[in-house]
């Protein structure tokens, strides 16, 4: 119970440093206080046995640094696919619910680049939305409760998206 409840205080400190860095205009300090987030992240899901999750968010935090230096090239993108892969398979404990930051880390990685906005609402919510469940069975139901407002945030935009533009054609 005790590791619930620390797990669940280090995710909930993460996710605000999440919302503090979305109100950052600063690129580098914006990637200061996401790296810190998913440093905390790591350690959350490490106590909640989260190891999976671990795992994938120490490349994700591998690949924003690349993405920040503009270094996240086709190898890069290739390399990280490859170690999530190898290390998840390795170190899977929870099943097919293990599986699920695999394939948000891929799905993400690859298509990042989509430069229409509203694929890309969709791709964060599809990626996030896996996250939720993964967090639900780690019980990392801090991080649950901001992965929901995540998706209902990015559907709510692509919504308001698709509403524009159809006003737009009338």
């Amino acid at each position: 119970m005790v590791s619930i409840i620390m797990g669940n205080i280090i995710a909930f400190i993460a996710s605000m440093l999440m919302i503090y860095s979305g109100m950052l205009k600063q690129k580098k300090r914006i990637l200061y206080f996401q790296s810190v987030q998913i440093g905390l992240l790591i350690i959350s899901n490490a106590i909640l046995g989260g190891i999976t999750g671990a795992i994938i968010n120490a490349l994700n935090l591998i690949r924003n640094i690349l993405c920040y230096k503009d270094k996240l090239d086709l190898k890069w993108r290739a390399i990280i696919t490859v170690l999530a892969v190898f290390l998840t398979f390795k170190f899977n404990n929870l099943g097919y619910i293990g599986l699920l930051p695999l394939i948000s880390i891929v799905l993400y990685t690859w298509l990042m680049n989509i430069k229409d906005v509203k694929k890309f609402k969709l791709l964060i919510a599809f990626t996030v939305f896996l996250w939720f469940i993964y967090d639900i069975a780690i019980k990392s139901y801090t991080s649950a409760i901001f992965d929901f407002m995540t998706i209902v945030a990015n559907m709510v935009t692509l919504r308001k998206i698709n509403l524009i533009k159809k006003m737009e054609k009338k």
